[in-house]
């Protein structure tokens, strides 16, 4: 999965509808009913002093089923109430509505698409369309292979074979819809070599990191004629309980009214939690202290389930990193934390080799920035100008490619440096460089010696670090970026069974509620992995089919 380029996600952030997968849709023919009663029996939250996470709850909009049931003023009924408009609760409320049930769909935002939206493609095995382009395929158990020895052999296998299995129907079943793929072939020959990402369609090559714009308006169509009718501003604020069981949810809109809504299930596809760091942390052991979010999705769906007695699993995510107070796509991101440069950690020793970000792509190359407190990257005034105006950067990202001028790079870096913010800093010396970073001046400095004596030999001894990526640090002035963590998008959250069922803390499937896309992905262990490109879009077409063919199957009459 691929994140569109720094206008996309400008501009989705600020539509408030592309990151929170927390989505509407009402559906026509819902009928109204009169008030049921709620429960909180079955472990559900009903103060306070009964939730997990107080902190990570403060970020979020969910609120107390006890409290919200006395203040509805409309009372509806349909058969699946879904919880997000991106690509799997879309999917979910298609295929619900193929099946014959009347959907409803509950969207934060103001749009439908989430971070589908800003994806180039999903990953599949064995579509027609693989079939039809002559594309010979590598055995189901390569792939699963492949996952094992990135994780250590710490994923399910049995999750990665049935999800890969089905993976090319899940294709198919778009194209059959009526949905155009631009072709299927290798993602990025320098990370995959499995001829299995099906592009959107849609594209150029200007536009191709924001071409699931396509499959969104694609999705959302194909809802509408089939009957789907999207509710937007109107997000889920709890669900609704009946001794123990899920039936139905309640919603604001976005006149502050609260909405009753009873349902046979619920489907949940809220986007993750990437803008919530208390959750990350409360859930993890990483240090969120600087870290930025692209996606915009709160942890809704999480602390709901968890009110409901949802066990939690868990999380891994898809990483990047950046500069604080500016995003991914901006020159001193791409010039000073993409690139192969010295990389030193809070103590002033190297802490990796640089040019993983070359070699493994975001993920590992985030996993060993993350080992370190905090983490740096030193150059010269030598290496900032060869960026701008000369030889151009070593690692290309989306519209930089190896070679590039970065314009604007310097001026980047000197504006970050005068906000005087603590994460960029300037010296004529390596010296005065160290103490102004409160770094210990005699480590900091054996560090650059010792490094420019591998750049000169053209032989790193520590790392093994590619000698055409040795620049050394040597021409005055010098600079320090801190390197900090970006979370594209979390994964995982919540326990779910293989139809994605939510379960609770003894692994028994709370009746009535599912959760489909990210916080009911369970394929990943730490991080993402990029050898197989498009997974984690192509699970949550795949979730979103199997959680609304269970659901319809097993409550829907």
């Amino acid at each position: 999965m691929e994140l569109s380029r720094r206008d996309f996600i400008k501009g989705s952030a600020a539509a408030g509808a592309a990151a929170s997968l927390a989505g509407v849709a009402l559906v026509s023919g819902c009928s109204s009913a009169s008030p049921s009663p709620s429960s909180a029996e079955g472990g559900a939250a009903s103060s306070a002093e009964d939730v997990k996470y107080p902190e990570a709850r403060k970020i979020s909009i969910v609120e107390f089923e006890s409290d919200v049931s006395q203040k509805t003023t409309q009372q509806i009924e349909c058969d699946i109430a879904i919880i997000g408009a991106g690509g799997s609760g879309m999917t979910a409320a298609v295929r619900a509505a193929e099946l014959g049930a009347s959907v409803i769909v509950f969207e934060k935002g103001s749009v439908a698409g989430g971070s589908t939206a800003g994806t180039e493609g999903m990953f599949g095995w064995g579509s027609k369309l693989q079939e039809r382009s002559g594309i010979e395929l590598a055995s189901v158990g390569e792939y699963v292979e492949e996952e094992n020895i990135y994780t250590n052999y710490r994923s399910d296998a049995v999750l990665w074979t049935t999800f890969i299995k089905e993976s090319g129907k899940t294709a198919d079943w778009l194209e059959e819809g009526g949905y155009q793929f631009d072709r299927v072939d290798v993602y990025k020959s320098s990370i995959n070599t499995f001829k299995c990402f099906h592009f959107w369609g849609g594209q150029d090559d200007e536009n191709i990191s924001q071409s699931g714009a396509t499959l969104v308006e694609f999705l959302e169509n194909r809802a509408k004629d089939l009957g789907v009718e999207f509710r937007f501003t109107t997000p889920a604020v709890c669900l609704k309980t009946d001794s123990g069981k899920v039936v139905g949810l309640y919603a604001r809109d976005e006149n502050g009214d609260y909405i009753e809504v009873t349902s046979k299930a619920v489907i949940a596809g809220c986007g993750g939690y990437a803008a919530n760091n208390k959750l990350i942390e409360q859930l993890t052991t990483w240090d969120m202290t600087y870290a930025n979010a692209v996606a915009t999705g709160t942890g809704d769906g999480v602390i709901m389930a968890e009110d409901v007695g949802a066990g939690t699993y868990m999380t891994a995510m898809l990483p990047a990193v950046h500069v604080e107070g500016y995003v991914v796509a901006d020159p001193i991101t791409v010039g000073c934390c993409n690139q192969p440069l010295l990389f030193l950690n809070q103590k002033g020793n190297r802490c990796m080799d640089e040019s993983l970000f070359i070699h493994s792509h975001k993920a590992l190359f985030v996993n060993a920035v993350l080992t370190q407190k905090r983490c740096w990257s030193v150059f010269d005034q030598a290496t900032l100008d060869r960026f701008e105006s000369g030889e151009g950067i070593m690692a290309g990202w989306r519209m930089y490619k190896p070679g590039s001028n970065i314009e604007g790079l310097v001026a980047q870096v000197d504006e970050c440096v005068a906000a005087g913010a603590g994460n960029a800093f300037k010296a004529d010396t390596v010296e005065a460089l160290a103490e102004a970073m409160g770094i210990d001046t005699q480590n900091f400095t054996a560090s650059i010696e010792r490094y420019n004596e591998f750049c000169s030999n053209g032989v790193d001894e520590d790392y093994l670090k590619d000698a055409q990526y040795l620049l050394p640090v040597e021409s005055g002035p010098f600079y320090a970026i801190r390197v900090d963590p970006t979370v594209t998008n979390t994964i995982g959250g919540l326990d779910v069974n293989y139809d994605n069922q939510v379960l609770n803390e003894n692994e028994e499937p709370i009746e009535g509620l599912y959760c489909v896309g990210v916080d009911g992905n369970k394929l990943y262990k730490e991080t993402y992995n990029y050898g197989l490109s498009g997974g984690l879009v192509s699970y949550a077409i795949y979730s979103g089919l199997r959680a609304a063919e269970h659901a319809c199957e097993n409550y829907v009459s």
